[in-house]
């Protein structure tokens, strides 16, 4: 039998495929129309977007931790004595990137397109403010986040190069997605024909199934979450709600109590778990799967399943038929498998089942 977690912190997301993700955890969001609402933040190249950063703190000569993922080593500096035209480096000038214009801003962070003399090439750099962010952010997630993309290496993540960690700042340093969101892309082209969308799920469902045999759950899988590289290769970010070590050495899985990600997205058993609290756990694994089916209904039929903005009401559609609007057309073989994932979790597709439908299979 699964076992359970004993972490009980709740805490939930943007809940609208439309809406601009500010990324304030606790924040619901409105309509369910791809194409109807504003986003206001860009989120390329980024595992999750809070806070802001100042230049005073880009120049400052504390102490700096360095992490790079690939080796796992930690070094630490003091060098006040670079300069660069006659002034002190910042601290990323000091490790080789120049940084460039913002790309999204947050509660208590930004990202910036960056160049990296060590990497040879463009980045992204999300800058988080340790003075803004709240203290489970910093002592929890942020590490949590850095800590379960450590040893993922696939073609449908975003690659994570580095941390660089000051007394006032954490500067993360990332593969720049340069075509976007694909919040953005599908609200662009209104929705993606069938034969776009079955690539780009077949992408998804391939990193889910990678980061799940890593025993990693992701636990905010959205539109939102999901970049186009320069070849628009789906990539999957944002790890910052993710868990590592979610079975136990006899591989059973060990269930969670906490509320992550977005209501729009959220599977029956986390709403029925939370609303009202029942203490009840649920499989991550199979929670992730449900929104995997939520992201392939938003790309084929240019809006969401369910709509977010109020838990009471979602509660009750959730647990009605799956309904499918008239317009676009798309053929009962994808509402089929899409029916199968947004399913109760007893009769829910799993990833096998996913990977052997005909839809999914489909030349």
């Amino acid at each position: 039998m699964p076992t359970q977690s004993q972490e009980t912190h709740i805490q939930c997301s943007s809940s609208n495929i439309g809406v601009k993700p500010t990324f304030d955890a606790l924040r619901s969001n409105t309509s369910s129309d791809i194409s109807g609402t504003e986003h206001k933040i860009i989120a390329q190249g980024v595992l999750r977007q809070h806070g802001g950063a100042g230049r005073d703190d880009e120049r400052s000569q504390a102490s700096t931790s360095v992490h790079h993922v690939e080796s796992s080593t930690t070094i630490a500096t003091a060098d006040a004595k670079s300069y660069i035209n006659g002034r002190p480096k910042t601290i990323l000038e000091d490790h080789g990137i120049v940084l460039g214009k913002v790309i999204g801003t947050g509660n208590y962070a930004k990202v910036k397109i960056g160049y990296s003399e060590e990497y040879g090439k463009r980045v992204a750099v999300k800058i988080i403010s340790k003075v803004k962010a709240p203290a489970e952010y910093t002592t929890k997630f942020l590490p949590r986040e850095i800590e379960a993309v450590k040893g993922l290496h696939h073609e449908n993540l975003i690659t994570f190069y580095q941390s660089i960690e000051t007394s006032h700042r954490v500067y993360l340093i990332m593969q720049l997605a340069e075509n976007g969101t694909l919040l953005d892309y599908v609200r662009e082209k209104k929705y993606l024909e069938e034969s776009h969308g079955r690539n780009l799920f077949r992408q998804l469902m391939s990193a889910v199934e990678y980061i799940h045999s890593k025993n990693v759950v992701h636990r905010d899988i959205k539109c939102e979450n999901l970049l186009l590289d320069e070849t628009f290769t789906l990539k999957l970010i944002d790890f910052g709600f993710a868990r590592k070590d979610t079975r136990t050495t006899d591989q059973q899985v060990i269930l969670s109590k906490t509320f992550c990600g977005s209501y729009a997205y959220a599977s029956p058993e986390i709403l029925k778990a939370f609303f009202p609290p029942t203490g009840i756990a649920y499989d991550p694994f199979m929670s992730d799967i449900w929104a995997c089916g939520v992201v392939c209904y938003a790309m084929v039929f240019g809006r969401l399943p369910y709509d977010g903005s109020n838990v009471h009401i979602l509660l009750k559609r959730i647990n009605a038929a799956l309904a499918f609007p008239k317009s676009p057309t798309v053929s009962p073989e994808c509402k089929q498998l899409i029916g199968h994932i947004l399913a109760p979790l007893k009769v829910r597709y799993n990833t096998p089942q996913i990977k052997e439908d005909p839809w999914f299979n489909k030349k």
